[in-house]
């Protein structure tokens, strides 16, 4: 067989089974999808999946790296523009967070759910992600500390700034299935009100570093 066709096929039927496990997992959360399940969705037999992944464990940690390799790229590749402000540099990484969030509005939810009854699942990325952020703190953390002894900016901590972003960032998302529950609103209205809420984050995140009421956008 071709190899270069043998490669096509392995990665479209990887593709395939990650592509329908995510589905699941955010549908059914992590205990209850099953690999039959996956299976089926996927269109390949139970056996089929195991010789691709071994537990549905191994499918779980490679949906996951998938999803945080492409928000911690995104967000990294914002957040080095060099030759314009802290202030836009942060936007833009903060931008790109919530639009990842927006793309994939029920992870949140689900890792929440996974850090309250599987936690041991999400212990491996403790170094990873601290380095990750370790990374970017190190040289905006000067950026920061630069605009306060200017006096160009309110003195935070990074580590509050950090808190800010992640608590205003991630709430949003974590509320939207009590909102959804409680209050019949339309798909197109949803995604008004959360860009108006992308927006309103932008601003307080402004007034808390520069006490000005609207950022210029």
């Amino acid at each position: 067989m071709n190899p270069a066709k043998n490669n096509n096929r392995r990665k479209n039927t990887e593709g395939a089974i990650m592509a329908a496990a995510e589905e699941l997992f955010l549908e059914k959360g992590y205990q209850l999808a099953t690999t039959t399940e996956i299976a089926r969705r996927a269109g390949v037999t139970h056996a089929m999946l195991h010789y691709y992944f071994q537990t549905k464990e191994q499918i779980f940690f490679k949906v996951l790296d998938k999803n945080l390799h492409d928000l911690f790229s995104s967000i990294k590749d914002a957040m080095s523009t060099e030759n314009i402000s802290f202030w836009e540099n942060l936007k833009g990484g903060v931008t790109r967070l919530l639009e990842f969030l927006d793309q994939h509005r029920q992870l949140v939810g689900f890792l929440y759910d996974v850090a309250r009854h599987n936690p041991e699942l999400l212990k491996r990325y403790h170094e990873s992600t601290l380095n990750l952020i370790s990374g970017l703190a190190g040289h905006h953390k000067l950026l920061l500390d630069c605009e306060i002894r200017a006096g160009r900016c309110n003195p935070i901590t990074f580590e509050q700034l950090f808190l800010d972003i992640v608590t205003m960032s991630f709430s949003t998302y974590m509320l939207l299935p009590v909102i959804n529950q409680a209050v019949d609103i339309k798909e197109t209205e949803m995604d008004r009100m959360l860009k108006r809420r992308h927006d309103e984050i932008i601003a307080t995140l402004y007034h808390r570093l520069y006490g000005k009421c609207e950022p210029n956008r």
